[in-house]
Formats: structure tokens, sequence, C-alpha cells
């Protein structure tokens, strides 16, 4: 039974420019036609006017509820929690499962303000708050660093196609062909025949300069990049083009580096900032102090889940991320091939997959980053695919993370048999005390 059921309830349906609203009396009947309101000062004002006069005259306060439309709800969001008003946001997923509930076909604004209303007050439904304003703010730089670092990818591929045809071979000279030495390379010199033309020995220099790898080095690299060209001489010369097209691909991975460069920057200030919740801030410290995650992990997985005190469980948490397994029975019939839930937050999925890479991998000396977590992957690995045994890691990686934010502890490398024996010794503690 939901906890609104006697309550003054206020459902919005929120679109970019106007939202329309519907309201019920605790009773559930409609309070008149669901209105529109438009999404600027006077448009807020009358909503409130509005709400303050129902307000009056059922002696309750409303409660409004929100579909998380992107940012779009936030505006009129904010607005009313600033003037005392409580509010709850709820999943798209949970607001289109009513659209079957009357047989006739009818979609429109003022319907679906309704059925916000009545499946909050009705329907046992999850819902979420907003998270406060600096959270926010964090999730959405975070956000913003991780869509321009999807366009660096787009670009650099793009720009390594265009090196197919102009330098075949180039790929092969350097293992990074991003770093400052390539990089420079493909500045100064935009044809094979300019790099010909060069002396070897400042090429040698300029590389060893720019890798800080010294001149043997470099002077290795110039040989791989003689033969290259003169193996370029030998394509259509109409590819020369190209180089104006690699000069545009430069300056546009040159300037998105820049972006999120100042974009780590402006995370950190942000994070280190007074007015940020102490916290947040604390379990982003101990958080980035796990092997395998880094800062802008750490940073992003609490920024995803805002507000820790909702979850409850590990399983809470998991499911949140998505990395819950889905249901498929009916019958006798059990599937037995499902995926993934993947309805949680995708950002928090996809920092989550790079940490747990990060915590198998080993170091250049061939120590494992995190011992229990690549011998736990290295034995699913023996009857499971290996991205069955990688989403197994991220799961184990969640409970890891969910301990560390619960206790407020620093993490600490337990393998399985002390784990086992320190969960034993605390649960005879435990029904002794009890």
């Amino acid at each position: 039974m939901s906890e609104f059921l006697n309550d003054f309830i206020v459902g919005i349906d929120v679109s970019s420019e106007f939202s329309v609203v519907a309201m019920l009396e605790p009773n559930g009947s409609l309070i008149h036609k669901p209105f529109r309101i438009d999404h600027n000062p006077a448009g807020f004002n009358k909503l409130l006017g509005i709400l303050k006069k129902e307000e009056e005259r059922l002696k309750q306060k409303p409660i409004y509820f929100v579909e998380s439309t992107g940012i779009f709800h936030l505006p009129l969001f904010f607005f009313l929690k600033s003037n005392d008003l409580k509010g709850f946001v709820l999943n798209p997923l949970c607001v289109h499962s009513t659209k079957n509930f009357d047989l006739r076909k009818v979609k429109n604004d003022a319907k679906d303000a309704e059925s916000i209303a009545r499946l909050a007050k009705f329907q046992d439904v999850k819902y979420s708050l907003v998270p406060e304003p600096q959270i926010l703010s964090l999730r959405m730089l975070l956000r913003e660093y991780y869509a321009i670092s999807d366009m660096l990818t787009e670009l650099k591929n793009r720009l390594c196609t265009d090196l197919y045809l102009l330098f075949p071979g180039y790929l092969d000279v350097f293992s990074n062909p991003f770093g400052k030495a390539s990089l420079k390379i493909l500045r100064d010199y935009q044809t094979p025949q300019a790099i010909l033309s060069e002396n070897p020995d400042t090429l040698a220099q300029m590389i060893a300069k720019t890798s800080r790898k010294g001149l043997i080095w470099g002077q290795k690299k110039v040989a791989k990049l003689v033969e290259m060209a003169q193996l370029c001489l030998q394509m259509p010369m109409e590819f020369s083009i190209l180089s104006r097209k690699i000069q545009y691909h430069l300056d546009g991975i040159e300037t998105f580096q820049a972006n999120l460069e100042g974009l780590k920057d402006e995370l950190a200030g942000m994070i280190s900032n007074v007015d940020f919740p102490k916290n947040v801030r604390d379990s982003i410290i101990l958080l980035e102090a796990m092997p395998g995650i880094g800062f802008l992990t750490a940073a992003t997985i609490l920024a995803e889940i805002g507000d820790f005190s909702r979850f409850h469980s590990p399983k809470a948490l998991v499911a949140f991320f998505g990395i819950d397994p889905s249901v498929n029975q009916s019958g006798k019939f059990n599937g037995d091939r499902n995926k993934i839930s993947k309805r949680g937050t995708r950002f928090g999925r996809r920092v989550l997959f790079t940490a747990a890479l990060a915590s198998i991998r080993t170091t250049c000396k061939g120590d494992p980053i995190n011992p229990v977590l690549r011998d736990y992957y290295q034995n699913k690995c023996q009857n499971k695919k290996k991205k069955v045994a990688l989403v197994a890691v991220m799961h184990k990686l969640l409970h890891y993370i969910f301990a560390v934010l619960r206790d407020q502890k620093p993490f600490e490398f337990r393998s399985p048999e002390d784990h086992q024996s320190w969960r034993n010794s605390t649960h005879s503690s435990l029904t002794l005390a009890a």
C-alpha cells in the first residue's frame, strides 16, 4: 500500500517549455481539470498560488511528483522545494508502466500528469530525491567530462583512419600514436615528403627531447619513419589532401585534451571547497584509496549514488548500478541465459567496468593490483566467459564499496578464508550480546 494514500498529491508531466499539472484530493478524486503552466517566473508563481490555495482548503500540504526528464524537471522541482514543499522524482520506467491502465488508447499531457499522480497515490512505487545542488553539479560536470572524453575518442579513431591512407605503417612506429612525440611529428611534418626531406639527426633529437627516452630510442624511431615515408611515396598523390584533415583532427584533439584537464582541475576545486558536503568528500577519499579506483571513478560513483543512506544492503546498490541479473520465468520455464538488467545508472556501470579491469591487472613488476579480485576473476574464467567473469568482479567490487561507505573505514585486503572467519566471529559476538 502506498504511503501517500491519504495525502494531497500533485502529478506534474514536464516538458522543455511547459508542464501540465494534475491534483488529487486525499480521497483520490481529481481537483478540476489538469492545467498547463509555462516554465517562466509567471508560470511557476501561478502554480505556487494554486497549490497554496488548495492547501488552505484541504488543510494539508501538497506532495508533488515529477517524472525524471533529464534536466527539464529540475528548475520547477527546486522552485517548489525552495517554497517549503515536499517532492519526489519518479523513474520513467515506472510511469510508462501505467500507460495501459485504460483500455482506450489516449495519450496526452493531461492524461500523463493524472497517471503520475495516481501512480504515486495508489501504488507502492519506488521514488527518489533530487540530490543536493553541490552533488548535482558534480554529477553534471562528470557527465560532461565523459561526453568530451567520448568525442576525443571518436576524433582519435578518425585520425587513425586517415593515417592508414596517408601514412601506411605509421601506427606501427609509435606504440602510442597520440603521445607527445607522435603528435609533434604529425604537427610539424604533414606529408611523407616532409619527413624524407628533414635531416635524420634533427628528427632523432626532436623525438628524444619530446619523449625523454634518449637519442638511441629516437634514432630507431627515425629509421622506421623513413622506411614508412618511402613506402608512402608509392601511394596516390591525391591522398596528400588528407594532411589538412589530419591537422584539423590534431587541433580538435589538443582542444579536447585541454578541456578535460580543465574539467579535472575544476572538479578537484569543487570537491575541496569548504561548501562541498564533508561526508561526500570523505567518502571520495576512502574510495580513492581502494586499489584500482582513481579520483574520477570515486567521484563518479559518489555523484551517481547521491544519498547513500537510501541503500540498506549491497543488493540494493547492485540493482541501482544495473549489475543484478534479469529474471525470465513463466510457468515451468526458467530462463538460464539471462543478462544483467542494465536498469541503473549507465555512467556508474561505465566507471565500475573500468575499476574492475584495473583491479584484475598487474603492475609493471608483475604484482597484482588486487590479488583477491584477480584470483576470483581467474577462478571464474575456468568455467565462465571472460566478460561474465568481469561482471562478477564488478558485483564483488560493489560489495566492497558498500562496506567502505557503510562503515566509513579504509579498504583492507582480506582473503576469503579470513573474511569468513571475521564474519563468524562477528556473528558469534552479536549472538552473545543478544
